[in-house]
């Protein structure tokens, strides 16, 4: 099943990744732009389940079977994360499907969807498939206000938008840059002035 969402409904991707965790041998595909927000989902998700046992990337599968083989033996319940799943060739890949008939759930997430992973032996797998998806004017506006209690403007918010390429941390670093700016000229300047100095100080506007 695929589901295509915005970052802004962070609570239902977690509600409904939570929902297939809670079930064995799940395996969880999330897909998303670099910013979009995955890394901070996985991150949330550490927080519910006490079996979460690794939530990063290996350099290799020897590696990433060393790591496995205590829990293998133990035949325990547990939880993987791997980030960007797309750095992994397809022997890697071909491994992880491979443990995932084992009592372990696996959540993905990847910036695009790997090819092998269309091939039918992999689509069986896939419970569940999200992608996050840029955020409209009035969900940057939100998360704006909800992460740095500041209210934008409709051009404002226009600016940032055209310029922070979908990604988050472009978003949080202006933002950042445009609270310490407005401290160093104490309100004196135009918060338009302000964005677009923040903005050509983090290297997104010429």
């Amino acid at each position: 099943m695929s589901d295509f969402v915005s970052i802004k409904n962070q609570d239902y991707v977690l509600n409904r990744i939570k929902e297939e965790l809670l079930k064995q041998k799940s395996f969880i595909l999330l897909l998303g732009k670099s910013g979009s927000g995955k890394s901070v989902l996985l991150q949330r998700l550490t927080k519910y389940f006490e079996n979460v046992k690794f939530n990063g990337i290996f350099t290799n599968k020897e590696e990433f079977e060393e790591f496995l083989k205590p829990y293998v033996i133990k035949k325990e319940n547990i939880i993987i994360f791997l980030d960007e799943i797309s750095i992994y060739n397809n022997d890697f890949l071909d491994l992880v499907r491979i443990y995932s008939d084992l009592n372990i759930s696996f959540v993905l997430s990847s910036h695009k969807k790997p090819l092998i992973f269309s091939k039918e032996h992999f689509k069986s797998r896939i419970n569940f498939e999200f992608c996050l998806k840029e955020f409209t004017l009035d969900e940057l506006r939100s998360y704006i206000s909800d992460k740095f209690d500041i209210n934008l403007c409709k051009s404002d918010l226009k600016l940032i938008k055209k310029y922070y390429s979908a990604n988050l941390r472009n978003v949080d670093k202006v933002i950042k840059s445009f609270k310490e700016f407005k401290i160093f000229f104490k309100n004196s300047k135009k918060e338009n002035y302000l964005l677009k100095l923040s903005m050509f100080e983090n290297n997104l506007l010429g």
